[in-house]
């Protein structure tokens, strides 16, 4: 999930919740961003800046390949697909 101020989340949906975090900044033909994996032992320490290169954008989708031209595929989620779990009545 890239947030509107800059954060971004790695969550994998369903039913599994963010395993990674950092931030990110969007710089047209790539996305440069910062990573670090929960529970975030380094999260004191400067992370390294990579970079996601954009291989093709459209409104809903941002194809990708990472530093190591691994392909990853970005989807604009849905209005109401990300709900509060049960029980719980707000994010």
């Amino acid at each position: 999930m890239f947030l509107a101020d800059g954060y971004y989340a790695e969550v994998q949906l369903p039913d599994r919740g963010p395993f990674a975090t950092g931030l990110f900044r969007d710089e047209g033909s790539a996305i440069a961003y910062t990573h670090s994996h929960m529970p975030f032992p380094d999260m004191m320490k400067a992370n390294e800046l990579k970079r996601l290169t954009v291989v093709e954008r459209t409104a809903d989708r941002i194809s990708t390949t990472n530093y190591r031209g691994v392909p990853r595929v970005f989807h604009r989620c849905p209005a109401g697909s990300l709900k509060a779990p049960a029980g719980q009545p707000t994010h």
